[in-house]
């Protein structure tokens, strides 16, 4: 990719840059999921880029706290709406206050107060129309790779994940920390075995006992719950043991030095390559963690990703709010069979009619293209999942207003 400008990103007031500029709902309790969702509905219909997200119970989880306020203040986020239901624990005020105070348009109620269902929809409906006409008038700026937020993530992995799709991404990942861009990788769980190679990237000493003390949480819980990150599925594509799945998956992360270890909706303070631990620091209940690929992209989006790259060997269909999803595979029947919803095929790179160099530079082109607006096949299908599991982690430099 050869132009030095990415895209004309859509300026916030925060200094921050988005390559969309969606207004996004959230519900901050189950109860009040209908009214959002149908707000949300009201607008895709005629074409509008509204979202909904939001976390499911009455009760109270930090991280939940974190990763919404998160997403009311995301790149691509340029208006927000907080629905409550009136006697649940999160207050939607302190989460639209801290989006007006991000330099987002922001509103909030509860539908209780609102009058119920119909009248909270009416309302909502008026109030988002309101920022969408705002929104038309964000500045857009220059955008270039060193403002850009990458993720890797992978979903449905086979024998080919490894060797073609997340070999890809892995290059991709290089590129960008190369040109001064940030990408965050995930998964710990999948990369068991690889203790030593991932510990020899950190950058320096702290940040290898980051990732060593991150790496030894995720085999207590892994051996602890059985939990771990091979299914039936990984099998019948060809993977025999989640050490030789764990050392595909890895690939996908590149080979450039790990600049920090996140937390949970923490974002990079510094360029280049970064390791979100997702694993809880206490409470270690899987029932209460273990999330599918859609949930685990959502705390990519958390971090700050613009974009994440889903790695699937054997399908996948899934979108996710707030940030477009790329699916790419290796497996060319898997493409084959599912066009509409992979977005990039990487077969070449497994029977030699393309080199990386070459497919690299056209998946960077890709990038480029939905940077600047071209829709996903996530995105074109509707695909919106991931539910936002409770986790337990210790803030780190989280500021007190977010601690609620």
């Amino acid at each position: 990719m050869n132009e030095k400008i990415l895209c004309q990103g859509y300026q916030r007031r925060d200094g921050t840059k988005g390559i969309r500029n969606k207004v996004l709902i959230v519900f901050t309790v189950e109860c009040s999921k209908y009214v959002c969702r149908k707000i949300a509905e009201y607008f895709q219909n005629i074409g509008e880029d509204v979202e909904t997200i939001g976390s499911h119970s009455c009760l109270h989880n930090q991280v939940n706290i974190r990763r919404m306020l998160k997403y009311c203040t995301h790149p691509n986020v340029g208006g927000v709406l907080v629905i409550g239901h009136g006697c649940e624990y999160t207050y939607p005020s302190m989460l639209a206050k801290e989006a007006e105070r991000s330099g987002r348009e922001a509103a909030w109620f509860y539908q209780q107060e609102a009058g119920g269902t119909k009248k909270s929809i009416i309302r909502g409906i008026t109030i988002v129309q309101d920022m969408l006409d705002k929104l038309k008038n964000v500045p857009r700026i220059p955008m270039y790779i060193q403002d850009l937020v990458i993720g890797g993530e992978c979903g449905g992995s086979d024998f080919t994940s490894g060797l073609a799709g997340n070999a890809l991404i892995g290059s991709v990942f290089d590129y960008v920390a190369d040109h001064g861009g940030t990408a965050v990788f995930e998964e710990l769980s999948e990369g068991i075995g690889l203790k030593d190679y991932l510990v020899s990237r950190g950058i320096d000493d702290k940040v290898k006992q980051d990732i060593a003390n991150a790496y030894d949480k995720t085999v207590d819980f892994c051996s602890a719950y059985g939990q771990f990150s091979i299914a039936p599925g990984n099998m019948d594509g060809g993977l025999t043991t989640i050490e030789e799945k764990s050392m595909g998956a890895m690939v996908k992360s590149g080979r450039r030095p790990i600049q920090s270890v996140l937390k949970i909706a923490q974002s990079p303070t510094r360029k280049g390559v970064h390791l979100l631990d997702v694993i809880p620091d206490e409470k270690l209940e899987p029932a209460h963690f273990i999330a599918a690929d859609p949930s685990d992209m959502l705390d990519l989006i958390a971090a700050g990703c613009h974009i994440v790259f889903l790695v699937t060997g054997r399908g996948h269909v899934v979108g996710t709010p707030v940030s477009p999803v790329v699916k790419v595979t290796g497996n060319p029947r898997t493409y084959n069979r599912m066009q509409d919803d992979i977005d990039f095929c990487a077969a070449g790179l497994l029977d030699g009619t393309e080199s990386m160099p070459d497919m690299t530079e056209r998946m960077l082109k890709k990038l480029r293209s939905i940077c600047c607006g071209r829709l996903t096949n996530a995105e074109k299908m509707g695909h919106r999942e991931g539910i936002l599991y409770f986790n337990y982690q210790d803030p780190v430099n989280v500021p007190k207003c977010w601690q609620f």
